[in-house]
């Protein structure tokens, strides 16, 4: 038996004792943590951005955790918040203020616009952060959203139904029309005068457009619309009626079939005689009124005709401050017919 000294590394015990401390913090921590009841999840915000002047509308889910019996009614608070700008911040409501799981409330993100009581200038373009609080007695529950406030152009946008004008296809001199609507993009409003820009191919008495009426008014009610009529070019004889027909021809109209039966009970020589003389009558009627019949050509006073061929036409429009359509350059409203 080894009756040497004892000896004990410092180390070791303080090391032992510094883990003993903190396993005992950590579970007297651990058995002083409470989870909260319930929880908070927020719907996507409609629309995912905002132009000044707008709102976007998020629901917040409240519910109780599984298996925690809650049932207690949650405040909620929200807040609004930006790293970089100070002054005329989106504000923020909840409404109800207060709900007891399951529920939902309604979180209203509105932006400053011109013509806000509450701002002195739009919000600024950019990132925003929102935080939901819900609170219930000790338990509190933050969630995080953003949102981006995007300046949309106040702008108007051109569309045709049909792309292709009806009936279709037709034969020269004849017309074909389409409906073409007038969109409204943000909060435009204002006088629009449409126009066809263009028509291809380039032929002489190519088909030509107008509009009826020529000018819409856009308003923040349904959009407006207009007719589009495409007139071709051709000979369609249009046949004029006698202007006015003497009584003294009624009369003869009405007497030919007693005259008719007068004769065949004549002689012979007689009755020759009263025929030819009604022969004669005939033609000079017919001489009489041929003139007053006439045949024009009024829907083609040029004399000219469309060409046989699928033509497209390209829609354009201004509006009073000399604004075209937004749609003008990327994907400008376009009408086809097709003349046989």
């Amino acid at each position: 038996m080894n009756s040497g000294p004892l000896m004990v590394n410092s180390r070791h015990v303080v090391r032992h004792i510094v883990y003993a401390v903190l396993l005992s913090v950590l579970g007297a921590l651990g058995s002083n943590a409470q989870t909260v009841p319930f929880t908070l999840t927020p719907s996507a915000f409609s629309p995912p951005a905002l132009d000044p002047g707008d709102s976007a509308v998020s629901t917040i889910n409240v519910a109780a955790v599984s298996g925690s019996g809650f049932d207690s009614a949650v405040s909620l608070t929200c807040a609004v918040t930006s790293t970089t700008v100070t002054s005329n911040l989106p504000t923020c409501l909840i409404s109800p203020d207060s709900e007891t799981p399951p529920g939902g409330a309604s979180l209203t993100i509105s932006s400053c616009g011109g013509t806000s009581s509450t701002c002195t200038a739009p919000t600024p373009p950019g990132l925003y952060s929102i935080t939901v609080t819900g609170t219930s007695g000790s338990d509190v529950l933050t969630i995080a959203l953003a949102i981006n406030v995007v300046p949309v152009a106040q702008d108007y946008a051109l569309s045709v139904l049909p792309t292709t004008a009806t009936p279709s296809p037709i034969t020269p001199g004849n017309v074909a029309t389409t409906t073409v609507t007038v969109s409204p993009i943000g909060n435009y409003t204002g006088t629009v005068t449409l126009a066809c820009l263009s028509v291809s191919p380039v032929v002489a008495a190519a088909p030509y457009c107008t509009f009826s009426p020529p000018s819409v008014a856009v308003t923040s009610g349904p959009s407006p619309t207009t007719m589009l009529t495409i007139t071709t070019l051709g000979n369609i004889p249009t046949v004029t009626p006698p202007l006015w027909l003497p009584r003294p021809f009624y009369l003869l109209s009405l007497l030919f079939p007693v005259l008719l039966l007068a004769g065949t009970a004549r002689p012979k020589k007689r009755r020759l005689k009263l025929m030819g003389w009604i022969l004669l009558m005939a033609m000079a009627t017919g001489l009489i009124l041929l003139p007053a019949c006439n045949t024009n050509y009024t829907n083609n006073p040029t004399g000219l005709t469309t060409p046989k061929n699928t033509y497209t036409f390209t829609l354009s429009a201004t509006d009073q401050k000399g604004n075209g359509p937004a749609n003008s350059t990327t994907s400008a409203a376009t009408v086809t017919l097709t003349v046989n």
